[in-house]
C-alpha cells in the first residue's frame, strides 16, 4: 500500500497481529473489531484526520475517513479479507471504495477469502461480495472453481458445492468422486444426491453408482442402495444387508423387501453360522427385522454374548433388546466387560430393570462404583442406580460428590432427586439411618449447588434432624 502523500501517525505498540489471508473469518471479524474499538475516538473529530501507517490499522480505523483514504490508497493482497469486510461497511463511501477494490480482484484471490465473502455476507451490506464471487465463478475455469471446492473451510466448501450443483459445473461422475472423497456430512449427502439424479424419474448413471456403493461414509452408501431401485436392481441390496451401519441396512432392508425378499430370513440363516464367524451387521439386523417376543430369534442372538469381538457383543445385546429378550439374568454380568460400548449397551438395556438389579455383592451396582473399577464400569453402574427407586440413588449420589470421575454425575443427581415418595422413604426409616442420612447431606453440602442441601432436608423432612 503506498502512503506517499499522506502524512504517518505511529501506531501504539499494542496493535493485535493482521491474521494470515487464511486465518478463520472469524479472527479478521476480530481483528476489526478490536483495532475499531482502539482507534475510535480522536481529541478534534471536526479535524482532518492524518493518516495512520499501517494499513491493518487503517482499514479498521473507527474514521470512516481514514478507512476511505486506505482503500483509495491501494490495498496489498494480504489485506484482501479486509477489504471484503469494509464492503459492508456502515459508511456508503467506504463500502463504494471497498467494492471498486474487490471489482479489480482477480477471481483467484477472490476464492481464496471466500470464507471472509461467506462471512461477511450475513451482514446488511455483505451481499455485494457474495454475489460478485457467484458471478465471477459461473465464468471461470475449473481450476479455479476447485480453489473454492477445495477450500479449507468447510462452510465454503458448502456453498461451493451447492453452486456447482445448481449450475452444472460438475459431471456425475466428478459428483460421485466428491461424495466418496469429502468428509463433510452435508457435502457428501448433496454430491450423492446429485450425483445419482434428484428425480425419480431419471436414470441412474452406472459408474457413479458403483463408486458410492463403495463409499466409506455411510450416508453416501445409504443414499447410493436406495437408488438400486431406480435403477432396476433392488435385489442387489442384498449385499448390503449386513452393512456395519443401521441407516445403510435399513436401506438394503427395503431394497430387498421391494425385490419380494425377506430380510429376516436372510438374517436368521446368517447367524446361524455361530459366533466368531459373523459380522456384527447380521447380528444386529437380526435384531431389527426379528419377531419381538420371539423366544427362537433371542436364542439365535443370545451365543454371540460370548462372541471375541466387542462390536458383536454390542450388537447382541442390543439385537436382544429390541427382541424383548435382554433379561438381566442373561446379560447383566457383560456390565463388567472390558469394552465401553458393550457395557453402555448393556446399561441401557437394562434401564428399565434396573430396581430388579442387586445393590451389593460382587456383581452389585454398589460394588461395580468401587474406584478400583474401570471409569466406563462405574459410570454404567452409577446411570443404572440413577433410574432405580428409593434411596439408594441419592446416598450414592451424596458419596461421589468429590469422586473424581462421577462428580459431575453425582452432583447433578443430588440436584435434582425429588420423587413424589421422598418423605415416606425418609420417615420408613429408623432413627438411627435418618441421622445418617441427615449426615450425609451435611457432608456433601459444599460440593453441591447452592440451597440444594436445604431443598433435600425439606423433601425429605429432615429439618429437625
Amino acid at each position: 500500500m503506498t502512503q506517499d502523500s499522506i502524512p504517518d501517525v505511529p501506531d501504539a505498540p499494542d496493535a493485535p497481529d493482521v491474521p494470515l489471508v487464511t486465518a478463520p473469518a472469524r479472527a479478521w471479524v476480530a481483528y476489526d473489531l478490536a483495532v475499531r474499538r482502539k482507534h475510535y475516538w480522536f481529541p478534534d473529530p471536526l479535524s482532518v484526520p492524518a493518516r495512520v501507517a499501517d494499513a491493518g490499522v487503517a482499514l479498521c480505523h473507527g474514521d470512516g475517513r481514514v478507512r476511505e483514504a486506505a482503500l483509495r490508497a491501494g490495498v496489498g493482497a494480504g489485506l484482501l479479507p479486509l477489504v471484503v469486510v469494509r464492503g459492508a461497511d456502515w459508511a456508503g463511501a467506504v463500502r463504494e471504495a471497498a467494492r471498486a477494490v474487490l471489482a479489480r480482484t482477480p477471481t483467484d484471490a477472490l476464492a481464496e477469502v471466500a470464507h471472509v465473502v461467506l462471512r461477511i455476507g450475513e451482514r446488511a451490506h455483505g451481499g455485494h461480495a457474495v454475489r460478485l464471487l457467484k458471478e465471477r465463478l459461473g465464468t471461470a475455469e475449473a481450476d479455479t472453481r476447485r480453489r473454492v471446492l477445495t477450500h479449507p473451510a468447510r462452510e465454503v466448501r458448502r456453498w461451493g458445492f451447492q453452486q456447482a450443483v445448481d449450475n452444472g459445473w460438475l459431471s456425475p461422475d466428478e459428483l460421485a468422486a466428491a461424495a466418496v472423497r469429502e468428509d463433510d456430512v452435508l457435502v457428501q449427502t448433496l454430491c450423492a444426491e446429485a450425483a445419482l439424479g434428484e428425480d425419480a424419474g431419471n436414470a441412474v448413471p452406472r459408474g457413479p453408482l458403483d463408486l458410492l456403493l463403495t463409499a466409506r461414509a455411510a450416508r453416501v452408501r445409504a443414499v447410493a442402495v436406495t437408488a438400486l431401485r431406480r435403477a432396476g436392481t433392488p435385489e442387489k441390496g442384498a449385499a448390503w444387508l449386513d452393512d456395519r451401519s443401521a441407516a445403510v441396512r435399513e436401506c438394503a432392508q427395503w431394497a430387498v423387501r421391494v425385490s419380494g425378499g425377506d430380510p429376516a430370513a436372510h438374517y436368521r440363516d446368517a447367524v446361524s453360522a455361530g459366533p466368531g464367524r459373523v459380522p456384527r451387521g447380521a447380528v444386529a439386523g437380526l435384531g431389527e427385522c426379528g419377531a419381538g417376543g420371539s423366544a427362537a430369534d433371542a436364542e439365535l442372538v443370545t451365543p454371540f454374548l460370548a462372541d471375541d469381538s466387542a462390536g458383536v457383543r454390542a450388537a447382541a445385546v442390543g439385537a436382544l433388546s429390541a427382541l424383548a429378550g435382554a433379561e438381566p439374568e442373561l446379560v447383566a454380568h457383560l456390565l463388567d466387560d472390558p469394552s465401553p460400548a458393550v457395557v453402555g449397551r448393556v446399561a441401557r438395556a437394562l434401564a428399565g430393570d434396573a430396581d430388579t438389579l442387586p445393590l451389593d455383592g460382587p456383581g452389585g451396582l454398589l460394588t461395580r462404583l468401587g474406584p478400583d473399577r474401570e471409569k466406563h464400569i462405574r459410570r454404567a453402574a452409577f446411570q443404572l442406580l440413577a433410574a432405580r427407586g428409593g434411596l439408594e440413588p441419592l446416598r450414592a449420589a451424596l458419596s461421589l460428590v468429590d469422586d473424581p470421575e462421577l462428580w459431575q454425575r453425582a452432583r447433578a443427581l443430588a440436584a435434582r432427586w425429588s420423587p413424589t415418595n421422598s418423605a415416606s422413604l425418609a420417615a420408613a426409616l429408623p432413627p438411627h439411618e435418618r441421622a445418617l442420612l441427615a449426615a450425609e447431606i451435611t457432608r456433601a453440602e459444599p460440593c453441591l449447588p447452592p440451597h440444594t442441601g436445604t431443598m433435600l432436608r425439606w423433601v425429605l423432612r429432615l429439618r429437625e434432624e
